[in-house]
């Protein structure tokens, strides 16, 4: 079987899962309402990479488009930091929303590769589906710096921060609607409305389908 051939890739998932849930529930929550120190956040987020290396070392190209993209997002940050300006802002989200949208990519072609479907894989769609909340939110983000007045709230206006925004994209993605921040402009509604409408049909399709292929493969190998 190919998962038995993989195993290493296989409990990568797994892991990638942990890692992600820590990182966007915990760690980018205090590090946007406290002193949280940043060579920890650098530490999570480093740690991401290196999994997620792990899962598609299979592939060459793969490997190339991560390595690529992390490289663009660390000079995109590095020169926000040492120029800071409207434009520098926008070249790093930017870039770190190409950097997600990869991982994303490469993830899928390994997810729904050959292979067996395992549990692994199922917790390694749930890593896309926190990547998906993730990339709207740096995508949300990026629509407020070039068109201010975006978003309105009281939350909004209370903390202007990635957090904040991670905030709304899950609320989004999951139709929770809480009503403290309130897309605005015609390109922010479209970005709320498109995230909407995946956070809908992923659970109800993919995520679904994967759960049904593992127990078919599960009563297969029983039989």
């Amino acid at each position: 079987m190919e998962a038995d051939r993989h195993p290493r890739r296989e409990w990568s998932l797994t892991a990638l899962v942990v890692l992600e849930t820590i990182t966007l529930f915990v760690v980018i929550p205090l590090a946007a309402e406290t002193n949280f120190p940043f060579p920890v956040s650098f530490a999570f987020l480093a740690a991401i990479v290196d999994v997620v290396l792990v899962v598609v070392r299979h592939s060459r190209a793969a490997l190339a488009a991560i390595c690529a993209a992390t490289f663009a997002e660390i000079l995109a940050t590095a020169y926000r930091i040492v120029r800071p300006s409207h434009s520098t802002e926008v070249l790093d989200f930017a870039a770190a929303l190409v950097f997600l949208v990869t991982i994303n990519v490469v993830l899928g072609i390994t997810l729904f590769g050959p292979g067996r479907v395992t549990v692994h894989r199922i917790l390694g769609a749930i890593a896309i589906y926190f990547n998906v909340a993730f990339g709207f939110a740096l995508a949300d983000r990026l629509v407020a710096v070039l068109i201010p007045g975006a978003f309105t709230g009281a939350a909004f206006a209370a903390h202007h921060s990635i957090a904040t925004y991670f905030y709304f994209s899950f609320s989004t993605l999951t139709t929770n609607g809480y009503g403290d921040i309130v897309p605005v402009d015609p390109v922010a509604r479209s970005l709320a409305n498109l995230e909407a409408v995946i956070g809908q049909l992923f659970p109800a399709t993919v995520l679904a389908r994967l759960i049904t292929l593992e127990l078919e493969s599960r009563r297969n190998s029983v039989d």
